[in-house]
């Protein structure tokens, strides 16, 4: 059954009512899609990460519990999925361990090469400009930083559930090709089945100095 354009929407930036709503179900959901995300990012130590489209702001909060947790930041467009991660990011805020900030993809407010890994899970399809959204993202990574992207894979399950008025749907030879065209190098992508879905997970790295 394909979704409501309206709830679509609220998917892509949850606001007012509904948006409490859609940012409580989308918390629940998409659990299983972040964790596996996490497993893929491998993040260590000390690092610090960027999460962005943050939404709820519980991956991130999982990171803040993990031993030597470094800096931590999101940046989400909707004002309640910000208020969202914000409350559950409370303790790291206050200690300066953590921000999560009111912006887009295409304009992040963080210096070049603050992060050392940075990650998006199921919010490509939003990018209307992508190729502005990977530049920015490739901005703030250090060289030798790494990417990694989820989302589901452009196929005809896909495009019948997801209404194409507010879903850019893509392939991964498709984000592959843009993230090369973003300067990203050692890009691979690899499916997985979660629940009854399936997620491509695309990897990339912002060359290193030579």
């Amino acid at each position: 059954m394909a979704k409501p354009e309206f709830i679509a929407r609220q998917s892509s930036r949850p606001s007012g009512w509904l948006g409490e709503i859609v940012a409580r179900v989308m918390a629940l959901e998409t659990e299983p899609v972040n964790r596996v995300a996490l497993e893929e990012l491998a993040v260590q130590p000390g690092e610090a990460v960027l999460e962005v489209g943050c939404g709820h702001g519980r991956t991130l909060a999982r990171l803040a519990r993990a031993p030597g947790a470094g800096f931590l930041a999101g940046v989400d467009p909707s004002d309640v999925m910000v208020r969202h991660a914000r409350g559950r990011l409370r303790r790291a805020i206050d200690a300066g361990r953590a921000q999560v900030s009111l912006a887009s993809s295409a304009k992040i407010p963080h210096p070049d090469a603050r992060f050392d890994a940075a990650f998006a899970v199921h919010v490509i399809y939003f990018w209307r400009e992508p190729k502005g959204d990977l530049a920015e993202i490739h901005r703030v990574l250090r060289p030798g930083g790494r990417l990694l992207l989820g989302y589901r894979p452009r196929d005809e399950h896909t495009l019948a559930e997801l209404p194409a008025s507010v879903y850019s749907l893509r392939s991964a030879d498709e984000m592959e090709g843009l993230l090369a065209d973003a300067g990203f190098t050692s890009i691979r992508s690899t499916e997985r089945s979660i629940g009854k879905s399936r997620c491509t997970f695309t990897e990339a790295r912002r060359p290193a100095r030579t």
